[in-house]
């Protein structure tokens, strides 16, 4: 057994099964609020993809046809109850691929597939939790000593790289991190974790980052993560990455995306205008500031990005085209 495997085994060990509901009026949308809420450490295409399991261990013996057209239809539900559906469709596509491989092999046995998936209801969980921690130990070199990188966000794949970097490497380094007063609370977290592992942290407003970055020549990496990899390798991210990609891109500072695969998704944008759902950025009725959503993204296009991170190794954005044909042309051939 390999190291990575060794990992997820022992993780699925130690976390708990959750209880399922036996309500037969299941309503999927609260349990995935739920299931947010109770774990920090859940993405959120793996909440998606617990709230199916959820879902399936509550249902009856049936056919192949309604089990998947239950798993469907929900899935739908749960993606029309966000602004952002795109994290959501990685996770419950990439569960439904599961599950019809899972009937495959089982000759089409719902039961059987069942029983699989009371036996290893977190089993997406912890191995969301694997892949951060091979994120880390792929990306953490490129941080060596002396350098300084730029971040911002809350990502537990970038916090957890800059941590394994502290911990593994012979030198200090530093991150500038762009605070993001909406999230007042989260930016505050975010430092305050990697100044306890001895990290040196200089925090600055967004309206700095050009002249960070351009004219004090003080930012020699840019990391960040996504809540979805669309299917010609750009993100979907916090608001602000795409200009500081752009940023990055003009200072010819490297952009780095670390990401888990389970957040890769087959949606192909063409602009900032193609990402499939509106957000109320701008209100021309308003007398005042106009109101930034809590949870507003843009996105940013693969080439501004020079590699992504993921527990399967360092990449350029074209392997996400790569990695979705092996497995949704596998499932369809």
């Amino acid at each position: 057994m390999s190291e990575p495997e060794a990992a997820v085994a022992q993780q699925t060990t130690e976390l708990p099964l959750r209880s399922q509901p036996n309500d037969s009026t299941f309503d999927i949308v609260a349990t995935y609020r739920d299931l947010l809420a109770s774990d920090p450490d859940l993405t959120k295409p793996v909440a998606a993809i617990e709230s199916l399991i959820a879902l399936l261990n509550t249902v009856p013996s049936t056919t192949v046809y309604e089990t998947l057209d239950t798993v469907k239809s929900h899935s739908d539900l749960l993606k029309a109850s966000v602004d952002n559906p795109l994290p959501l469709q990685a996770g419950t596509d990439l569960f439904l691929q599961y599950l019809v491989a899972s009937l495959k092999q089982q000759d089409g046995s719902f039961d059987a597939v069942r029983q699989h998936l009371l036996r290893n209801g977190r089993l997406f969980a912890s191995r969301a939790i694997a892949a951060r921690n091979g994120i880390a130990e792929a990306g953490w070199r490129f941080v060596r000593e002396g350098k300084c990188v730029l971040t911002h966000g809350a990502s537990r794949s970038v916090t957890g790289l800059l941590e394994r970097a502290a911990k593994n490497g012979e030198g200090k380094f530093r991150v500038v991190y762009v605070r993001d007063e909406v999230r007042a609370e989260e930016s505050d977290r975010v430092v305050k974790e990697l100044r306890s592992k001895g990290i040196p942290v200089a925090e600055i407003p967004e309206a700095a980052v050009a002249h960070v970055m351009g004219l004090l020549r003080q930012v020699h990496m840019v990391f960040t993560g996504a809540e979805a990899v669309t299917q010609n390798g750009g993100i979907i991210s916090r608001i602000g990455t795409y200009q500081i990609a752009k940023l990055a891109a003009q200072a010819k500072i490297p952009f780095y995306v670390a990401a888990e695969t389970h957040k890769f998704v087959r949606k192909f944008p063409l602009d900032q205008r193609d990402i499939g759902y509106k957000q109320e950025v701008l209100d021309f009725s308003s007398t005042g500031p106009s109101k930034q959503p809590k949870d507003a993204v843009d996105y940013t296009p693969p080439e501004l990005i020079s590699n992504l991170v993921t527990e399967n190794g360092v990449h350029l954005p074209g392997y996400v085209f790569e990695q979705l044909l092996d497995i949704y042309g596998s499932l369809n051939g």
